[in-house]
């Protein structure tokens, strides 16, 4: 299925959504969905385009396991689109896309979330950054629970400081790039290493929106 067969299949998301991990809501008096209302965040707020449908994961299938990296192309227009006026209107300078392992990134010949970053940042007038690295190998974030899925990530991520010496002054306001957002766990666990190095301003910016039970 090509990009052009696809898109117009593809859910985009609908407002009202939440505003901080970007579900749709039902209720339009509420500004946040039920489990952003009781946890904490390090993520202010995330963005997307499309419902993580059975459409889209074709379409993302194809992008991660079959080598479409073309589809990095159409995707990154319509995040550009989506979301981009709002990214620069909260100042976002610097895309950090989430980090794979050596292992991962050998088996797909390239990061998902990188392409989309470098594209993204050419799009937007941005800079790239691996300010955040995997130290280890983790098992699929798929096939674990959501509690499980914290630990496993907290246990991975950590601060890349080759990377962060090639700035005389860290960025204050950055988006983290990735292509789906599910639990939010993967996020947060790269959120919480920027916090912890003095970066207050942190969003998401993802192709696709899948939900808590996935």
């Amino acid at each position: 299925m090509t990009c052009a067969e696809c898109s117009g299949k593809l859910r985009k998301l609908k407002e009202p959504l939440c505003m901080c991990c970007g579900r749709e809501i039902s209720d339009e008096r509420a500004e946040y969905c039920d489990s952003c209302k009781t946890q904490h965040r390090f993520l202010i707020r995330n963005y997307a385009v499309w419902q993580y449908d059975r459409q889209m994961k074709s379409s993302i299938a194809g992008f991660k396991y079959k080598g479409r990296t073309e589809y990095a192309d159409f995707y990154v227009y319509h995040m550009a689109h989506t979301f981009g006026k709002q990214l620069l209107r909260h100042g976002v300078t610097v895309l950090v896309p989430v980090p794979v392992s050596g292992k991962r990134r050998r088996f797909r010949g390239f990061n998902q979330a990188e392409l989309l970053a470098e594209g993204l940042a050419k799009t937007l007038g941005m800079r790239v950054a691996h300010l955040v690295k995997r130290v280890q190998n983790t098992v699929p974030q798929s096939k674990l629970t959501k509690k499980e899925r914290k630990r496993n990530l907290l246990q991975s991520m950590a601060w890349n400081e080759a990377e962060a010496k090639q700035f005389s002054e860290l960025p204050q306001c950055v988006a983290i790039v990735d292509d789906i957002y599910t639990t939010g766990a993967t996020l947060e666990a790269c959120a919480g290493v920027l916090a912890e190095h003095g970066i207050s301003g942190i969003y998401g910016a993802c192709i696709c929106l899948g939900s808590t039970s996935e």
